[in-house]
């Protein structure tokens, strides 16, 4: 009987896709590996399978049995790095690069990619240099998107789960730098790459309410209130379907606010209260004041 491979996998969810091999590998690895792989005459580390599984929007998760124990560890090791990073533990963040990068070898690019990242991240929070933070979060995209350009668009792209992490940063920067045509732009682009493209659901759920987010608190400070309400109720809709609430209190502020301008008050109310209350049962207390002091001072609506 037959053996169905790594090789086999890739290649069936590739020309299902209708992707080709210069697509999914490029800034992963050659195409001449990718068609190794495909053939079954190279097997993949541990990185590379990941980021060929991400960008044909596949889990790798089922797959675990091919990861050797060391491979485990620096696995283990980048998601505690990326936790740290979402609760801005920056001083963790930096002892697990420190146990991290003595483990990876020349060929981990993927790896050194996102702890570029994450030492971007954590010279931004030592410094508020945002002018080298920016430079920093460019070096770190082209270490796999090396012929990219700020507001050349991305739009023929397959990206991992950390090239869209990166692109979301420099959106933002580029919008608060000044250049916020070319920020909003990227910010939808990246908005449209998860609604148009095969994507981990998991992952998904993760990032698309985010990237939600950030573009409703650019549209909000632009007056642009129409599209704020209409964004953030898509949104909020995601976020209850599949259960996640990181992002949902965020989105139902920014609702708020724009209902507010809208001059929906009893809607905003309501909006703001169970923003409010969600912050609190976070534990996300001194955000809750804020809001509670926000709606009271910007449109007197009182919380209790």
């Amino acid at each position: 009987m037959a053996n169905y491979t790594i090789g086999d996998m890739v290649f069936e969810s590739r020309t299902a896709r209708g992707y080709s091999q210069e697509e999914i590998s490029f800034g992963i690895c050659a195409t001449s590996s990718l068609s190794r792989i495909e053939n079954s005459g190279q097997i993949p580390g541990r990185k590379i399978f990941e980021a060929l599984m991400q960008r044909l929007g596949i889990s790798d998760s089922l797959y675990s049995a091919y990861i050797s124990k060391d491979e485990m560890e620096i696995c283990k090791l980048i998601q505690e790095l990326a936790w740290s990073l979402e609760r801005l533990e920056f001083h963790k963040s930096e002892k697990i690069i420190e146990e991290l990068e003595p483990m990876l070898g020349r060929n981990s690019n993927l790896e050194k990619q996102y702890i570029s990242f994450a030492k971007a991240n954590i010279y931004l929070y030592k410094t508020n240099d945002h002018e080298k933070f920016f430079e920093m979060l460019l070096e770190a995209i082209r270490m796999t998107m090396e012929d990219f350009e700020p507001g050349k668009g991305i739009e023929r792209r397959l990206l991992t789960f950390h090239e869209i992490t990166i692109l979301d940063n420099i959106a933002i920067e580029l919008y608060n730098g000044g250049k916020k045509e070319e920020g909003l732009k990227l910010l939808y682009e990246l908005k449209g790459y998860m609604e148009t493209h095969i994507i981990d659901e998991e992952e998904k759920a993760r990032k698309y309410p985010l990237i939600i987010y950030n573009i409703t608190t650019r549209l909000g400070a632009m007056e642009m209130h129409k599209d704020v309400y209409k964004l953030c109720d898509q949104a909020i809709l995601f976020c209850v379907e599949h259960n996640k609430l990181v992002v949902l209190p965020y989105l139902l502020t920014n609702m708020a606010s724009a209902a507010a301008e809208l001059g929906m008050l009893g809607q905003a109310k309501e909006l703001f209260e169970q923003a409010f209350t969600l912050f609190k049962v976070c534990k996300k207390d001194a955000i809750a004041d804020e809001v509670r002091n926000n709606a009271f001072s910007l449109y007197s609506i009182e919380l209790v």
